[in-house]
């Protein structure tokens, strides 16, 4: 590590759960002078990935999707930052951290530790992407915290410490960085040039996959909100999909959201918490539109708990996992803005295993980190394993899919029956000779793996699982039927355990003002940046008047979650103007000026 001195630096996304807003040096428009540059080195990647080569499209897929490489680190409050004091007696901490050649960053400290009073952000080279606050209320048990992935390899870190603060109370460390090369997609939206955003291809799974919002899913929308991203940021881990179930015992006042993923997710085989303290799980990660034109306007949170699994040694083959089941539980409710559902489940062995149009057997999933993407078939059939051969009271479900692919990072993911239920988790997935020679290339032109064949874990065979004992942390009914009614179907509901309806629930932050900034301010070229970084995404409406209320602009930023818009008043005269930003359910208004 190479400790470096910044010039002068002029200033001018989202939840885990982080609070929203923006730092004090972008609303305050702050000076940095000689603060501290931390250089890496990057990690070689190309090796890496050569070196993945060697591995089957078997066995990628039955273990989690390695997303990136880390960086070992040594950055402390205060010490590896400048600290100043501004007039009404507030601290402000930042630092900055260099990794050439980085596509993103994320962060993993081995102590978070924040008094009330303080909050973290972080931010890219370019001020596009805001991504915090964090506070007290992200202070985990055990010290350990990750922070998703950031834009670029320059990022930011500041601290704002209010003034009656201890600061001996703060303990902020970073150990370890990722180095992303995966499972970033969504980050071009942040990217400057707007030409280094490819508008036509999508991510880096294969070019023939669907976007999980195209209308081959339409009739799946709960399935498809019930599907997540997991990143397991710990050296070692690496992406995969997951499910958010719903459970016999839920209500309104009481609910637990549970996710189903599959035991090789994680490859220690370990049922300690702390274990999984560096879990991110993403949810939304998917395109507004089926073309992917889009942005992405995800959200994530940190940490779960681990409350039953079926045994896994990441040494084992495909056919040494007999059961290929994980259940986590989130450490925080899910906010109503996110959408999310929690499915519903059938766990029958006798279902119905062909179907006919528009019914369909259906997959969401990440592959290769990508955002969501779909699969379907119109049928599937119950395999023994590992021999694969039909058998009634087979472990999986094999599904030879008709539309879409999968790929490493699609693991873990859930099969919903024609009723958008879950019956099983993808486990093990190959390729066929059907697959067209042009479906094995990305957009970048790369060889990817599109897999047509699947195997899922059936959740009857985890349901009263005993292979490794009979334990509760064994099997899936004591999650999934707590009250022990015996049901064999349910249905799903909203993330707040509510009956799902037609209306989705968009709540905006009550600090609206203070999530948006404006600058520069005095304007010298007519040219005004719009930087928000809101805590729920929601549609904006912005109007610019002059000082007689004549409205001189007019716009709009649709699902606005983290972001920036230009609001081009060149044509306007100098002089003084007010910007509304109206939400639908508040506003808030910013004064600038025109000086050209």
């Amino acid at each position: 590590m190479v400790a470096m001195s910044l010039g002068i630096w002029n200033n001018n996304m989202q939840a885990q759960i982080s609070q929203g807003g923006l730092p004090l040096s972008m609303i305050q428009d702050l000076p940095v002078r000689n603060m501290a540059i931390h250089s890496f080195t990057n990690p070689d990647w190309q090796a890496y990935v050569d070196n993945e080569k060697n591995e089957s499209a078997a066995q990628l897929f039955a273990k989690p999707l390695k997303i990136g490489l880390h960086v070992s680190s040594d950055i402390s409050f205060p010490n590896s930052g400048q600290l100043i004091t501004l007039a009404d007696g507030t601290r402000v901490w930042r630092t900055t951290i260099a990794i050439e050649g980085a596509p993103a960053i994320g962060f993993l400290f081995d102590r978070f530790q924040l008094p009330k009073g303080v909050k973290l952000f972080l931010t890219n080279e370019n001020k596009r992407q805001v991504v915090g606050a964090f506070d007290a209320a992200n202070n985990p048990a055990s010290g350990k915290f990750a922070i998703d992935a950031v834009q670029g390899d320059v990022v930011f870190l500041e601290m704002n410490i209010d003034a009656a603060v201890d600061i001996a109370k703060i303990d902020m460390h970073i150990n370890s960085m990722l180095v992303f090369h995966r499972a970033i997609e969504h980050l071009n939206q942040f990217i400057i040039p707007i030409d280094n955003i490819d508008p036509e291809l999508n991510g880096l799974s294969s070019v023939c996959n669907i976007n999980a919002i195209c209308p081959q899913g339409t009739d799946y929308a709960n399935s498809r909100k019930a599907t997540i991203q997991l990143l397991d940021m710990s050296p070692g881990g690496g992406a995969c999909s997951g499910t958010l179930v719903n459970n016999t015992s839920n209500s309104p006042s009481n609910c637990t959201p549970y996710i189903l993923t599959a035991t090789h997710c994680q490859g220690s085989g370990s049922l300690n918490n702390t274990d999984f303290d560096e879990v991110i799980v993403r949810f939304n990660f998917e395109k507004p539109d089926c073309a992917g034109l889009g942005a992405t306007n995800g959200y994530s949170m940190t940490g779960v708990n681990v409350l039953a699994r079926a045994n896994y040694n990441e040494s084992w083959n495909v056919n040494e996992i007999v059961g290929d089941f994980m259940i986590y539980q989130l450490r925080e409710a899910i906010p109503a803005s996110y959408g999310a559902v929690l499915a519903g489940w059938n766990r029958n062995n006798a279902i119905t295993t062909t179907l006919a149009a528009p019914k369909k057997f259906i997959g969401f999933h990440h592959p290769y980190g990508d955002n969501k993407k779909l699969s379907t078939s119109q049928s599937v059939q119950s395999q023994a394993w590992p021999s694969g051969a039909p058998s009634a009271s087979g472990t999986k479900w094999y599904k030879t899919i008709t539309e879409g692919y999968v790929a490493p990072g699609s693991s873990g993911s859930g099969l919903f029956d024609g009723d958008g239920r879950l019956i099983g988790i993808a486990s093990v997935a190959s390729f066929s000779e059907h697959v067209a020679d042009s479906c094995f290339f990305n957009k970048h032109a790369d060889d990817v793996y599109p897999m047509d064949l699947l195997w899922y874990d059936k959740l009857s065979h985890g349901w009263e699982y005993t292979v490794n004992g009979t334990a509760d942390n064994r099997r899936v009914k004591p999650w999934l039927d707590p009250l022990n009614t015996g049901v064999a179907t349910l249905d799903p509901l909203t993330s707040s355990c509510t009956q799902i309806t037609g209306t989705s629930i968009h709540k905006l932050s009550s600090e609206l003002d203070a999530n948006i900034a404006v600058f520069p301010n005095p304007s010298t070229n007519g040219n005004i940046q719009l930087q928000y970084n809101l805590k729920h995404a929601t549609d904006l409406h912005i109007t610019v008047l002059d000082v007689t209320g004549k409205t001189v602009y007019s716009g709009n930023i649709s699902n606005a979650g983290s972001g920036n818009k230009e609001l081009n008043l060149s044509n306007a005269p100098n002089g003084i103007y007010l910007i509304k930003i109206n939400s639908g359910t508040g506003y808030a208004s910013k004064k600038v000026i025109l000086s050209k």
